[in-house]
């Protein structure tokens, strides 16, 4: 299958990455954001607690806190379902079975439409804008309701320049991207 020798690739090309190269960057792609996007008028933003590479959110994170607006972030439950969970300064993280941290339950979950903007990450973007992920399809099946909210929330993608593609990979299930943010783009999906 093609999307997963474009996955396989553009990991190989992942664990090349230095360190260094990965703090620095994670810094630039996170200032560009704050430049880029209008962050304080998201109340309730969804976001991604970093897993391998994927871009670190702590300066993003400080901005959203520092305008009190409300942080949520994903929780895996069965039958592959995702659900919202709202991140407060009490909460306690566990790992879940992929090792990816997560809030442990506190019933403080919101559907599709009461964000303001939702951040994912990808492995790969394809030129349409398209989101290639891990291959589990969890946010695929968690966002294909978005196209019937009323006020669609900005879909944000945050990654590195060699992680987008010249290509077209993308299929009608598949997530799609308004804005996509690097070190040295901000790519526009609308």
């Amino acid at each position: 299958m093609v999307k997963n020798k474009i996955r396989k690739s553009l990991f190989d090309q992942g664990q090349l990455l230095s360190d260094k190269f990965l703090l620095e960057t994670s810094s630039k792609i996170q200032k560009n954001v704050i430049e880029e996007i209008d962050i304080e008028s998201s109340k309730n933003t969804l976001l991604y607690f970093p897993y391998k590479k994927e871009i670190k959110l702590n300066l993003i994170i400080n901005e959203i806190k520092s305008y009190s607006n409300n942080i949520y972030l994903p929780k895996i439950f069965p039958n592959k379902e995702l659900r919202f969970n709202l991140l407060s300064d009490e909460s306690i993280m566990v790992k879940n079975k992929y090792g990816i941290s997560e809030i442990d339950d506190n019933k403080n979950y919101i559907g599709l439409e009461g964000f303001n903007m939702i951040f994912i990450p990808f492995v790969g973007v394809d030129k349409n804008g398209y989101r290639l992920g891990y291959g589990g399809g969890y946010f695929d099946r968690a966002l294909e309701k978005i196209k019937l909210c009323i006020s669609k929330p900005l879909i944000v993608g945050l990654g590195y320049d060699y992680q987008i593609m010249n290509n077209c990979f993308g299929e009608n299930h598949d997530m799609k991207y308004d804005i996509v943010i690097t070190e040295s783009r901000v790519l526009s999906y609308k």
